[in-house]
C-alpha cells in the first residue's frame, strides 16, 4: 500500500490530524477497533481510498438513520487463544465467557448488516467474514455462569456430584453443631459457631479443656486461649466431603477442557471474526465522527483540481460544538460562535495560491484546512464540506508552519523554514501538496520575499499544489503577474475593525496593521507617524486594496440576496405548477368516474329492459302489448345511450384537443408552422422566431414562449381548428376561428360585489366554452380573498371546468385565477 510521504514526519500533528485520530480512537468500543484506527495509514492509491470512503460513507448513512451496527465492548482474546492451543488445555470460566461475548457481538453485527446488505453492501462484505458460532456460544453460556464459575448443571455428572456434596455438607453442619452444643454444655467451649480451619470443620475449645474433647487439633488462636478441634464424630464425614470435592474438581476440569477444545477447534474462525469486528468498530467510529461533523464523501482522483466547497476545519468545528454545549459563562475564550466555511479552488488555472490578509484573520486556518482535509481523505475519512468537493490524492505532503526554531538542533526560525523549503525543492512534483506559512518572514523582508518568489516559481513550474500565507507585499504583485499563481485573501470588516474569516479568491488582502493598532488603543500620533514612514505610495496601495475589498464584499452580499430571491421565486413557481398538475389529475379522475358511472347506468338499464320483457312474456300479454312495451323500453334505453355519449364527449374533448389535427413532426420550427404548446396545450401558428423564443397565434391571442415548449404539428390545418373542441360547438355554422375571435380570454372583476361577479363569471365561462377557448383568466384582485374564494366555489361546481388555480407570480399570483376548460 503506497503511503503518503510527510515532511517533516510530524506534519500530521502540525495540521491537527492527531486530534482527529484521537477523537476516532475515543469513539471506538473495542480494543481491535482502536488498534486499527491507531495504525491507519494514509494512501495515495485512488482505488484503496475510494474503497475506504465507500465503506465509511455507508456507515455514516447508517449512523445518521439511527441504524448503526451494535458494536459493544469486548476483551482481548489473543492470550486465551494461545492458552487453548495445547491438546489438553483448560482455560478458566472467565476466559471462556470472554470468548462467548465476542461470539455474541460478532453474531449481532453479522445479523444486523445481513438485514441491511442492500443499502450497505460494502459493510456486509466485512460482516460476512464473521463466523456465526451460535452452538459454541450457547454451550459456553450453558456451562459457565455470569460469575465465571462452572454451573452445577453444566453436566449430569456434575449435577449429581454437586447434590451429593450438598447433602454431605448439610449432615456435616448438623453433626458439628451437635458436638459444639455438647462442648458448651460441659463448659469446654464458649463460642456458639463452628468454623473452618485447613478446609476442615472444627469447633473452638478452651485450651485447658482440649484433652477432654475427642478429636484432632487443627489450629490455635493467636492468644493461645482457644484451640480449634475437629471432633472425632465428624472426621469420617469430613473425609467423605473432601473426596467428593476432589471428584467435583475433576469433573469441572473435564468440562473446561471440553469447552477449551471447542474454542481451539474454531480458533481460526474466531480470529477472522475478531478482525472483522475490529474493522466494523473502526468504521462505526468514523461514521459517528462524520455524522458529528456533517461530513461527506468527496470526489478523489490522481492529480487535477483541488476544490473545497463550504469546507470547515474539523478540529475547530469540534471545539465550537463542544463550547456551544457549555453554559455561556463557562465557554473558553477565543472559540468563535460558528465556523465560517471555506470555498477554495486550486489546480485549474493556478497551482499556487498566495493568501494575504490581517493577523488572526484566518489565513493559517484556511491553509491548514486544505492540508488536514487532504490528509483525512488519504486516510479514507469523509470530510466536513459540501457535495462537489474534490481532493486529489497527494503522494507527498510538505508542511512549513509557524515558529519551528529548535534549541536542540541549533536552528533559528528562518533556518528551520529554509530546511523545510529545501526538502520541498528536492522532492515536490505534480502530485505533491506544499503548505508554507508566513513565507518570506524571519529575515530581511526584501530578501525573504525574493527567496519566496524564487521558491514559488519553481514549485509552480512543477505543478505542485502550493498554498502560501504571507504579509510580504511583493508576493501579492508576484501572484498577480505570474501565470499559474493566484492571489487570495481573508476579508476584513473595516467598519467593525475585525476579521470576518471569509476567504476571497483572486483578491489580494491588506494586513490592516494601522487599523488594528487603532483598535487595540495604540497612541494615534504613533500610528500617524507610522503611516507617514511607510510612504504615501504604499499607504495609498493599501487603501485601494481595502476599498476594493469593501466593494467586493458589498457586491457579494447583493449577489447572495439576488440568488436567494431567485430561489424563492423558482420555489413558488414549482409549487404552483405542482398544484395545477394535481388539479388536472383530479379532473381526469372525476371524468373517468363519470364515464364509469355512465357504463353502470347503461348496464342497469339494459338489465331492467330485459327483465321487463321477460316479465311481460311470463304474464302472457298479447303480442301487440308486448311490442308496445318493448318500444317504450327501447326509447328509455336510447335516452340512457344519449346521456352516456354526452359524458363520453366531455371526457374525450380534452383528448381530441391534445391530439390536435395532425401528427407531430420532427425537425426545426419555422415561421408559418403549426405547433402545439407543451404536450397537452392548444395548437397555433408561429408568427416570429427570435433568440430561442417564438411568437405564436392562438386564435385571437398572441403569446411569446420558449421555442423548446413547441412541437411541430404535421398536415394541413383545417380552418378554425386552433382551439378545436367537440363537434357542434360553433354557433350557426360559424368557423372555429370566428368563434375564438369573439370570445374573451380574460375578465376583470375588481371592485364588483360577489353576487355581480359570480353572474359575470357564469356568462364569461359560457362564452369561452362556446368560442372553443381552452383556458381563461379571471382577474379578481387579492383583497381579503372573499371574492376569490366565492369564484373558486362556483368553478368547483361546474362539470365543464377541468381545473383552476391561482396564477404564477409573474402573471398576477393570488390576484388572478387561471381556468382550464373541459
Amino acid at each position: 500500500m503506497p503511503d503518503v510521504l510527510l515532511t517533516p514526519p510530524d506534519a500530521d500533528r502540525r495540521l491537527g490530524f492527531d486530534t482527529v485520530r484521537d477523537r476516532l480512537v475515543g469513539l471506538a468500543r473495542t480494543p481491535y477497533g482502536r488498534d486499527r484506527l491507531t495504525t491507519l495509514a494514509a494512501s495515495s492509491d485512488p482505488e484503496i481510498v475510494r474503497g475506504r470512503l465507500g465503506r465509511a460513507g455507508e456507515m455514516t448513512d447508517l449512523v445518521r438513520s439511527g441504524e448503526a451496527p451494535p458494536v459493544r465492548e469486548i476483551d482481548r482474546l489473543e492470550g486465551v487463544l494461545r492458552r487453548v492451543q495445547p491438546k489438553d488445555a483448560a482455560v478458566d470460566g472467565d476466559a471462556l465467557l470472554a470468548v462467548a461475548r465476542v461470539l455474541e457481538v460478532g453474531r449481532g453485527l453479522h445479523d444486523h448488516l445481513h438485514r441491511r446488505r442492500a443499502e450497505a453492501p460494502a459493510l456486509w462484505g466485512i460482516a460476512a467474514r464473521i463466523s456465526v458460532l451460535k452452538a459454541l456460544e450457547d454451550r459456553i453460556r450453558q456451562a459457565i455462569g455470569d460469575d465465571g464459575h462452572v454451573r452445577d448443571d453444566a453436566s449430569p455428572e456434575l449435577l449429581r456430584i454437586s447434590r451429593e456434596l450438598a447433602s454431605r455438607q448439610g449432615r456435616l453442619r448438623s453433626t458439628v453443631q451437635a458436638a459444639l452444643r455438647e462442648a458448651i454444655s460441659r463448659g469446654y467451649a464458649t463460642e456458639e459457631q463452628p468454623t473452618i480451619r485447613g478446609g476442615r470443620a472444627v469447633i473452638p475449645v478452651r485450651a485447658e479443656a482440649k484433652r477432654k474433647v475427642e478429636g484432632f487439633v487443627h489450629d490455635v488462636s493467636a492468644t493461645g486461649q482457644t484451640v480449634y478441634i475437629e471432633p472425632a464424630s465428624v472426621l469420617a464425614l469430613n473425609n467423605e466431603i473432601r473426596e467428593i470435592e476432589l471428584e467435583r474438581g475433576r469433573e469441572i476440569q473435564r468440562i473446561l477442557q471440553g469447552l477449551s477444545g471447542h474454542v481451539r477447534h474454531h480458533r481460526r474462525d474466531i480470529e477472522r471474526s475478531l478482525d472483522a469486528v475490529g474493522h466494523l468498530d473502526a468504521l462505526a467510529a468514523v461514521g459517528r465522527l462524520s455524522a458529528d461533523l456533517d461530513a461527506i464523501v468527496p470526489e478523489v482522483g490522481v492529480g487535477g483540481a483541488l476544490r473545497l466547497l463550504q469546507a470547515r476545519h474539523p478540529v475547530l468545528q469540534l471545539r465550537v460544538a463542544e463550547a456551544a454545549r457549555l453554559p455561556e459563562a463557562e465557554r473558553p475564550a477565543g472559540v468563535p460562535p460558528a465556523v465560517v466555511p471555506l470555498d477554495l479552488t486550486l489546480g485549474e488555472e493556478a497551482h499556487t495560491l498566495v493568501i494575504t490578509g490581517p493577523n488572526a484573520g484566518g489565513k493559517s486556518v484556511a491553509m491548514k484546512t486544505v492540508g488536514l482535509l487532504s490528509l483525512m481523505v488519504a486516510h479514507g475519512l469523509p470530510v466536513p464540506a459540501a457535495p462537489g468537493t474534490r481532493l486529489p490524492l497527494p503522494t507527498a505532503l510538505f508542511v512549513d508552519l509557524g515558529d519551528q526554531q529548535s534549541i536542540q538542533d541549533d536552528l533559528s526560525t528562518f533556518t528551520s523554514h529554509l530546511t523545510n523549503v529545501r526538502k520541498m525543492m528536492e522532492a515536490a512534483d505534480d502530485r505533491s501538496l506544499c503548505l508554507i506559512d508566513e513565507a518570506g518572514t524571519g529575515t530581511d523582508p526584501a530578501e525573504g520575499g525574493a527567496l519566496a518568489e524564487a521558491v514559488l516559481a519553481r514549485l509552480t513550474k512543477r505543478k505542485a499544489l502550493t498554498v502560501v500565507t504571507t504579509h510580504i507585499g511583493a508576493l501579492k504583485a508576484f501572484a498577480h503577474d505570474t501565470d499559474g499563481v493566484a492571489n487570495g485573501s481573508m476579508e476584513f470588516d473595516r467598519a467593525e475593525l475585525r476579521p470576518t474569516y471569509r476567504f476571497r479568491a483572486g483578491v489580494p488582502g491588506s494586513s490592516y496593521a494601522f487599523e488594528i493598532a487603532d483598535r487595540v488603543g495604540l497612541d494615534r500620533p504613533v500610528v500617524a507617524d507610522a503611516r507617514r514612514l511607510v510612504g504615501e505610495g504604499k499607504s495609498r496601495l493599501e487603501d485601494l486594496i481595502a476599498e476594493f475589498e469593501t466593494r467586493t464584499a458589498q457586491a457579494t452580499r447583493r449577489a447572495t440576496e439576488a440568488e436567494a430571491k431567485l430561489a424563492e421565486a423558482e420555489r413558488i413557481q414549482a409549487d404552483y405548477a405542482q398544484r395545477l398538475d394535481r388539479l388536472r389529475a383530479d379532473a381526469e379522475n372525476r371524468r373517468a368516474q363519470a364515464l364509469a358511472e355512465a357504463d353502470r347506468i347503461l348496464a342497469d338499464a339494459n338489465a331492467a329492459v330485459e327483465n321487463t320483457v321477460r316479465e311481460i312474456k311470463e304474464a302472457g300479454a298479447e303480442r301487440e302489448a308486448t311490442k308496445e312495451a318493448r318500444e317504450k323500453l327501447e326509447e328509455a334505453r336510447e335516452v340512457v345511450r344519449r346521456r352516456k355519449k354526452k359524458v363520453e364527449r366531455k371526457v374525450s374533448g380534452r383528448a381530441r384537443r391534445q391530439s390536435g389535427d395532425g401528427a407531430t413532426e420532427a425537425g426545426p420550427i419555422a415561421v408559418g408552422d403549426h405547433v402545439r404548446l407543451d404536450t397537452d396545450g392548444p395548437v397555433g401558428e408561429v408568427l416570429a422566431l427570435d433568440s430561442g423564443e417564438a411568437l405564436i397565434a392562438l386564435g385571437a391571442l398572441q403569446s411569446r414562449v420558449d421555442a423548446k415548449r413547441l412541437t411541430k404539428v404535421g398536415g394541413p390545418m383545417k380552418p378554425g381548428k386552433a382551439f378545436a373542441r367537440t363537434p357542434g360547438k360553433a354557433r350557426h355554422g360559424e368557423s372555429r376561428t370566428a368563434a375564438v375571435s369573439t370570445a374573451r380570454i380574460r375578465i376583470d372583476l375588481r371592485g364588483q360585489r360577489v353576487d355581480e361577479a359570480l353572474s359575470e363569471v357564469q356568462r364569461f365561462v359560457d362564452e369561452a366554452l362556446v368560442g372553443g377557448v381552452p383556458s381563461v383568466e379571471i382577474l379578481h384582485g387579492k383583497g381579503t380573498g372573499a371574492l376569490r374564494a366565492a369564484i373558486h366555489r362556483q368553478l368547483a361546481g361546474r362539470p365543464d371546468v377541468a381545473a383552476y388555480a391561482v396564477a404564477p407570480p409573474d402573471r398576477g399570483g393570488d390576484g388572478v385565477t387561471v381556468v382550464d376548460l373541459a
